[in-house]
């Protein structure tokens, strides 16, 4: 019994390690979702900045072409002054010029600001898209070698599972199909070393006859707890 409970004990290390391997796997396509939400989020960026940069500029144009009517218009209006036949109609034109300009001068103003906006806002997109080339560039690195490493890890749990599977071939049926329904149960983990009187796979203590008798490993003996299997080794 003592050549069997070890043998379920090495089995259930290799477990231990298909799961880890497992666990690596589940997470490289979560490794692979954030690249691309990442990269999701830069191009998201880079075309809502796009699109800005295209309002302001047919903003721009528009004040551009209020901007030449404007001027169109206080050129005309000068020209009139030279017509105009009484003082009061003179001074009419006049404050008529006045209040054009003052309009031309905000409209210039609103050019300039719009001008600054488009500047700033080209240097944004020219910097997001830097960003993104680099993201880019990062990600298909990075996707290449997790990639590689789930083929590696695809490999190394193969062997261990073939490893695992020769160990329970060898210890008698019985104990194969315990093991077998505990791991299903207990998350993978159906042999636990004991310690200081205490399960190492539920953290429960056990009765201290009891744990003689597990120290012993001449037979099969369960946590009164979790039911795991226990197996006594010293050093592990």
């Amino acid at each position: 019994m003592e050549r069997e409970l070890e043998t379920l004990f090495e089995a259930q290390k290799i477990e231990t390690m298909i799961m880890e391997g497992e666990q690596k796997l589940l997470q490289a396509p979560k490794k692979l979702r954030q690249m691309e939400d990442q990269l999701t989020e830069v191009r998201d960026k880079i075309e809502k900045e796009k699109e800005i940069v295209e309002e302001l500029e047919k903003e721009r144009r528009k004040k551009e072409k209020e901007l030449e009517g404007e001027k169109e218009k206080i050129k005309k209006l000068e020209v009139k002054l030279y017509d105009v036949k009484t003082n009061k109609e003179y001074q009419a034109l006049l404050k008529e010029i006045e209040s054009a300009k003052e309009a031309n001068d905000r409209t210039e103003e609103d050019v300039l600001v719009l001008m600054d906006k488009v500047e700033d806002l080209k240097k944004d997109y020219e910097t997001s898209q830097v960003e993104l080339k680099r993201l880019e560039k990062e990600s298909e690195i990075e996707r290449a070698e997790i990639e590689k490493e789930t083929r590696s890890m695809d490999e190394v749990i193969a062997k261990l599972t073939t490893e695992r599977d020769n160990l329970l071939s060898i210890v008698s049926e019985n104990l194969r199909t315990t093991y077998n329904i505990l791991r299903e149960k207990r998350g993978g983990i159906a042999v636990t070393n004991v310690r200081n009187g205490v399960c190492l796979g539920c953290n429960m203590n056990i009765p201290p006859q009891l744990f003689i008798e597990v120290t012993k490993n001449k037979q099969l003996i369960q946590c009164p707890s979790c039911n795991r299997i226990l197996f006594f080794r010293e050093d592990d």
